[in-house]
Order: C-alpha cells, then sequence, then structure tokens
C-alpha cells in the first residue's frame, strides 16, 4: 500500500510539473510580439533586435524586417529591411532543408488550396490546422515492421492455452509530439512520446498478440555545444504489458541520456533508475541492469546500431538493427534486428532469448 500511495504521489507531482511547464510558455518572442501588438513598437524593436543578435531567432528577424520597411518604431530603412528578411529566409530555408517531408507538406498546402475556404477567419484556420494535422507528430523511436521473426532457440510458451511458435510477426509504433521550447533559454524542447513494441502470432491457426510492451514518457532535450557531447535527455516514463494479475509485468522509472559524436560515429548512453514500481517483478532490474550503450554507424546510404545492456553480468543483452533505403526512397528502408540475451520484452524479462527478423521501417 504504500508503495501505491508514493507512486500516486509521484505521478501527480509530474503532472503538475508539466501543467506548469506548460503555464509559463510564454518566450521571450511572445512576449515581445504581445508589446507589438500593443503598437509599442519602440520597445519591441529593441527587443527583437536583441532576440535576433543574442538568439539568432528567425521570427524576430522577419518581424524586424518588416517594422525596417514599414517605419514602425523607427525610420524606414529598405537596406536593414531586406538584410533581417534574407537573414529570416536564410534561417528557416537550412532549417528545413534536411527535412524530408517538405515535398509532402507542399502537397498537403496543394490539398487545402483547393479547399473551398471559409468566409470566418477563425474557421478558415480550423480548416488549415486539420489538413495538415499529420505535422503535430513526429517519428520518436524506430517505426519498423517484422513480418518473418524467428526465434532460434525454441519456441515460445503457450499464453492463455494456445500455442506459440517459433516464428512471428513484431513490429513497432514509436511517436512524439514536442509541445514547448526553450523556457529556460537554454534551446531545450520538451516532448512527450509513446512507444509501442507488439509480438504478433501470425503464423497459428488463430492469429493473436502473445505479447505488447506500452511504453508513454514525458523528457527534456538540451542540446549541448562541445566537440563530442551533443545533447542530454532527461525523461520519466512508464512501461507495462496491461496484463494484470500474475502476468503484469510494469515499472516507473527516470532516465538520463547523453549523445555523443567523434566524427562521423555517434554514441549513445542512457541510464535509469527505477521509482517505486516493482510489485509484480521484483527481480527485473536484476535482468534489464540500469543503463545501455548504443553505438550507431551511419556510412554513405547504411546505418548499423549495436545496442548493449547489463554487458558485464550473465543476464546481459545485444541488439544489432540495419537499415538501407528501399528503391531509393527517403521514407522506406530495409530493416534487419538481432537479438541475443534477457528482456526483449516485459513478459519474457528472465528468459533467455535468441531471435533474427527482416522486414522494413519508415524511420531510422
Amino acid at each position: 500500500m504504500a508503495y501505491k500511495n508514493e507512486r500516486i504521489v509521484v505521478y501527480k507531482l509530474f503532472i503538475i510539473l508539466l501543467c506548469v511547464s506548460s503555464l509559463f510558455g510564454a518566450t521571450a518572442f511572445e512576449e515581445a510580439y504581445r508589446i507589438y501588438k500593443a503598437d509599442d513598437f519602440k520597445k519591441s524593436l529593441k527587443i527583437f533586435t536583441r532576440l535576433v543578435n543574442e538568439k539568432k531567432d528567425y521570427d524576430a528577424a522577419y518581424i524586424l524586417a518588416y517594422m525596417y520597411e514599414n517605419g514602425e518604431g523607427c525610420e524606414v530603412d529598405i537596406e536593414k529591411s531586406q538584410k533581417y528578411y534574407k537573414l529570416s529566409s536564410h534561417g528557416y530555408y537550412w532549417q528545413t532543408k534536411p527535412d524530408p517531408s517538405r515535398d509532402i507538406k507542399k502537397e498537403y498546402n496543394r490539398l487545402y488550396s483547393s479547399l473551398d475556404k471559409a468566409d470566418d477567419k477563425e474557421t478558415k484556420e480550423t480548416i488549415k490546422q486539420y489538413t495538415n494535422s499529420l505535422y503535430n507528430i513526429k517519428a520518436h523511436g524506430t517505426n519498423y515492421f517484422l513480418p518473418m521473426s524467428y526465434r532460434y532457440d525454441g519456441s515460445y510458451p503457450q499464453t492463455n492455452g494456445h500455442d506459440a511458435l517459433a516464428t512471428e510477426t513484431e513490429f513497432q509504433v514509436s511517436i512524439r509530439y514536442d509541445y514547448a521550447a526553450n523556457l529556460l533559454s537554454l534551446n531545450e524542447v520538451y516532448s512527450i512520446g509513446y512507444t509501442q513494441l507488439s509480438f504478433w502470432q501470425l503464423y497459428v491457426d488463430s492469429a493473436y498478440f502473445r505479447e505488447t510492451n506500452y511504453n508513454p514518457e514525458a523528457f527534456v532535450t538540451l542540446p549541448i555545444k562541445t566537440d563530442s557531447l551533443k545533447a542530454i535527455r532527461i525523461a520519466f516514463a512508464h512501461q507495462s504489458n496491461g496484463r494484470g494479475g500474475v502476468e503484469e509485468r510494469s515499472w516507473n522509472f527516470v532516465s538520463v541520456s547523453s549523445y555523443f559524436q567523434t566524427a562521423f560515429f555517434f554514441t549513445h548512453i542512457k541510464l535509469w533508475h527505477n521509482v517505486f514500481s516493482l510489485e509484480y517483478n521484483h527481480d527485473l532490474m536484476d535482468y534489464l541492469g540500469y543503463g545501455e550503450i548504443e553505438l550507431i554507424l551511419p556510412y554513405k546510404k547504411h546505418i548499423l546500431k549495436l545496442k548493449s545492456r547489463n554487458t558485464f553480468s550473465d543476464k546481459r543483452a545485444t541488439e544489432i538493427n540495419y537499415s538501407y533505403p528501399l528503391f531509393g526512397s527517403k521514407d522506406l528502408f530495409l530493416y534487419v534486428k538481432a537479438f541475443s540475451g534477457y528482456g526483449e520484452s516485459l513478459i519474457d524479462y528472465d528468459n533467455e532469448v535468441h531471435k533474427l527478423g527482416f522486414g522494413f521501417s519508415i524511420s531510422r
């Protein structure tokens, strides 16, 4: 009972922190824009200028260009206006240039332009948001589908009286939503994410899901400007299989991730700590350990990843992933996954599994 009460308190505190961070979501730009809309042009001009010089804020550069073009809070200065317009457009061009969804966005904009327009401004804006809602959500982890995933060290045990084969289908859906940024003026990004990993016994007479793991989380990502360390991420997460009873597997944890780059070689180190949540599986941490290291090697169009957990224990796990673009696509990849060790899924956290899967992914 004490564990449950403590867990409820942690949940409530976490939700309150999220709400507070959203309440303080007014950035310096938004404050300057509020002042600008109140026709205090001189004061807003100073703030926008500071944001451009200190923060490289491309939105502020655009407003400055407009103010110098129209003499708002200053003398008309076409040369400065053109300078800030160029700065704004140049910045946004290089921000979006590597984004493979630009062509898709263009097509969605064409779709929107073909719709009948509403006379009411707010209705018109709502329709535009609706037709472009795809871009509110981004890929988080790898989104993949493996039609053939073969366990070569035996078969899985029965599930609720259903037979299980060594060959099954495995897939993962992983998305995130970035809801705020730069609240502390550190260029940090606040996000919520959701990952679902499913193991589908597709090849038995009556196909069923052998196991599904659910992983919601909230996290903040902080970019770091050093020679090797590039970012730090702090997260609070929950993971469970949703079964209840004796087959329930669940835990809550906080984690810290560090992202390093050396030349074109990347390293991801993630450490975690359980938070009041081992009622159903007291020895879970013995098998999952307290962290993992992932090595990522991109070469031309190839990406090879090696992930290791509990490396110096007899309950270790190793995962290798390989991806390569299919048919020259930017959004569809051949995906190969090999796993060996413990903790492949929550229901099998204490069972050693060796398997190999082939399929495709739509994110890397």
